[in-house]
């Protein structure tokens, strides 16, 4: 365990980056930094202009990149690019709740180039369990997965359509 000279947290080791300085023989060094990685991004993004340039440059990499970068947030539930679009493909390019097709969905933030289809993973087990629209995939989320809870909606939604 290391110490954080900066927030003083006891840390493992791959929670400190890495400096890496060539000697004169031209062996090259690495040394342990002192601050954990938390610490040094915060400091060096607090510096002048280097937020800006730092979020101008992942903005370029994400507009430059759009293949590499659903790559990377597929990452997180542990699917790839191929699998994703094999899923896509087993629902015909529907959410899986609604039966919305992609081009009918609304994207938010995303661009043309990207689909509308988010993916759907249990926040206990981490298992994906299907693509949804960002509608559907908010309606659960808001909800916690709680079966009971869009019972209750359901019933609710019934109680008051007979009332009209």
């Amino acid at each position: 365990m290391l110490t954080c000279r900066k927030c003083k947290k006891e840390l493992p080791p791959e929670k400190f980056g890495m400096v890496y300085k060539t000697l004169a023989t031209g062996e090259r060094k690495g040394y342990r930094q002192t601050a954990c990685m938390v610490c040094w991004r915060n400091s060096y993004l607090s510096r002048e202009g280097k937020r800006d340039i730092h979020r101008e440059g992942s903005k370029n990499w994400y507009y430059n990149n759009p293949e590499k970068a659903k790559e990377q947030r597929l990452r997180k539930y542990k699917i790839s690019l191929e699998e994703y679009n094999l899923m896509r493909l087993q629902q015909e390019y529907k959410c899986a709740i609604c039966e919305r097709s992609e081009q009918e969905v609304e994207q938010g933030r995303a661009k043309s180039t990207e689909t509308a289809l988010q993916v759907d993973h249990c926040h206990t087990t981490g298992a994906v369990r299907g693509l949804l629209c960002t509608n559907c995939n908010t309606m659960l989320g808001k909800s916690k997965d709680n079966v009971g809870v869009l019972q209750k909606a359901i019933e609710y939604l019934r109680d008051k359509e007979t009332a009209l």
